[in-house]
Parts: C-alpha cells; structure tokens; sequence
C-alpha cells in the first residue's frame, strides 16, 4: 500500500473512532433501519441546512416532523403552509423545491427516497452535494458529499495554499481517497462534526486533533492560513424600497402576498415599492396610489441584509378604514409576530411597534 493510501486509511480510522466518542446528538441522525437514519429525515435535513445554521435548524427540524412526520403527509400539504411554516428560515425558494420534490418522490417512488444519483439529481433543489449527503448517510453509498467543514479539513491535511475558488478541482480529487466503502454514513457524518468541532475555520483546536500528525498544515504551522479567502471579494449591491403600514380602526395591518417569482415568492408581505437599484427611481405601490394618501409618515430607515445584495427601507405609516380598502388581508397587529410573515416584513413591523412605545 502506498504511503498515501495508508495516510489516508489512518485518517478515516480515527475520525470513525472519534466520531463514535463525540458526535453531535442531531435529531436527524436517529436509527432507522440497519442503523442508518431515515432518509426522509436527512432529506429534510439537507433542504433545511442550506444557508441555515445547525442550531438554528435543529428546533425547526423537530416542529416540522411533528406536522409532517413522513414523505407521503408532506407530498399532500399546501406550498402556503410550507411558507407560512418555513417563516424565520429564510430562502424561502428551499421550501418550494422541497414539496415539489417531495410530490415528485410520492408519485414517481412510491414514496421512497430515491437512493441512486442519477434519481436524487433530477429532484428540484437538489444539487450534487444534497444528492452524495442523502446516498452517504441515508444509504451507507460510497461518496464523500463536500461541505464546507469537509472541504477545510481536505484543504488543511494537503496544504492547499490557493484560494477556494481555485482548488476546487483539488479538493474533489483528494477527497475520492478519502471515501469509505462500508462505513460512509458514519465517516461523512464524523467529517462533518470534526470540522464544525475541531478543525474549526477559526482558530482550529489543533492540540485536541487526533489527525494533525497527517496534516501537512499542521506540519508546516499553516494551519490558522488555510484555507486562504477567496480574492476580489465584490462589495454586496444595494436595492431600496419603501414599506407601508397600513393600519385600520380595528388595529389590523394590511397584507397580500408576493408573487410566485424572485425574492420570498409567494410570502405575505406589508405593501412595499418594487425593489430597485436607484432609489430616484422608486415608483410609489399601486395600493398607495390608489388611496391617494398624502400624508404618509416616515418611521425609520434601515438595512436588511441578503446573501446578495443589501436591501434600504424605508418605513412608513398610516391609518385607513377598512371599508376603503378591499380584496386584501388584515392581521391583527398582536398576531404579526407569530404569523408566517417572512423575518423581513416582521422586522418592518416590529419597528413600527417600537415607534409607538417611544
């Protein structure tokens, strides 16, 4: 055996030792059959993890198998309710490709969780990395799904001193030697803790690793400069708009919902100006104008931060009766912030409640 393959054969023994010893009690890992977790679960797990922290989406994971503890009760809900539900998650499009796959998976799979690459691939918002995670640990298949604490390690034991976006190639062809061909779930999921535990992107914890006497990174004292950032890292693009409050005498907000496309589709939303780039050219809603209310007052301005762009609003307010308006939604201002109202419209009314405390 060469001496990488048997660095290699190392380095997968102790993160399974470690992984048996330390691993994180995640509610998506619980034994299914043949000791693997339910691939609904991680199926489930997978979409909700996508641009959302563990922490974050370890409590959520739990209420929404409570609502829909199987594929075949998920395949039969409404995309309203999977909206509402999805409320403080964001990236609100993940909830919208996860019924359609899961309506695919119940007609097309008899509601079993395809286990093969070419079927998983095909589902909508899944990805190569989603399709290997749900083959990897729901399955025990052969593959090495490469996240971003998987992707450190590699970057770390082969002392890759390029940007990320440069060694991408790299890293897949190192991690094909790093791939379990009877212990894949177990070693995927060790990977994964190990980078999130120990070989942290910040300040690693090398003295505790059990894997640093195979780490060229280590060995060369790099290990706090890799991976290297990226370059030319572009400041984030602005949008601005301007959100309305609009009140009735019953202290009801008005609400309606966003369109099928772009950003929170189909999310519940207080009336707001179609987000552009200038905001000279901000053109007043149409509710707005339709009113023809003059005597709009401005609460505050703030920012709202995106993963593409930073959004400015500016929030106003005013009071209608409810006659005047019709064909659109009221929610009771005390109902707002447990409603399925995206993070973005409840942060717009919080502020205005706070304005009214002051």
């Amino acid at each position: 055996m060469s001496s990488n393959n048997q660095k290699e054969k190392q380095i997968r023994k102790n993160i399974l030792k470690w992984y048996f010893k330390n691993k994180r009690n995640l509610p998506w890992r619980t034994s299914y059959k043949n000791n693997l977790p339910n691939p609904y679960y991680i199926l489930i797990s997978e979409f909700m993890l996508q641009q959302t922290t563990v922490n974050e989406v370890i409590p959520r994971f739990k209420e929404f198998i409570k609502l829909w503890p199987n594929l075949k009760k998920l395949s039969i809900t409404q995309e309203r309710q999977i909206l509402k539900f999805w409320s403080g998650l964001g990236y609100y499009i993940r909830s919208k490709r996860l019924l359609k796959s899961a309506k695919i998976i119940s007609q097309k799979y008899n509601n079993q969780i395809p286990s093969t690459f070419a079927d998983l691939i095909t589902l909508p918002g899944v990805g190569v990395y989603t399709a290997k995670a749900i083959m990897g640990i729901a399955y025990n298949k052969p593959v090495l799904p490469l996240d971003a604490n998987i992707e450190r390690i590699i970057t770390r034991v082969y002392c890759l001193s390029e940007s990320m976006n440069k060694i991408k190639k790299e890293i897949f062809n190192f991690s094909i030697g790093l791939i379990s061909k009877k212990k894949s779930s177990n070693l995927i999921q060790g990977f994964m803790d190990y980078g999130s535990l120990i070989c942290t992107p910040i300040k690693p914890h090398c003295n505790k690793c059990i894997i640093s006497n195979k780490c060229n990174a280590f060995q060369n004292n790099l290990t706090n400069l890799i991976p290297v950032k990226n370059k030319n890292i572009k400041m984030k693009p602005k949008k601005f708009t301007r959100a309305y409050i609009i009140l009735n005498q019953y202290n009801e907000v008005l609400l309606r919902r966003r369109p099928s496309h772009g950003m929170l589709q189909s999310m519940l939303e207080v009336p707001n100006d179609e987000w552009l780039d200038k905001k000279k050219l901000l053109k007043t809603d149409k509710i707005i104008k339709s009113l023809s209310i003059k005597h709009l007052k401005l609460i505050k301005k703030f920012n709202y931060i995106f993963n593409h762009y930073n959004l400015n609003v500016d929030i106003f307010y005013t009071l209608v009766s409810k006659k005047k308006i019709k064909n659109y939604s009221w929610l009771s201002l005390k109902k707002t912030m447990q409603s399925g109202l995206p993070t973005l419209m409840k942060k717009i009314i919080k502020i205005y409640l706070k304005s009214i405390e002051l």
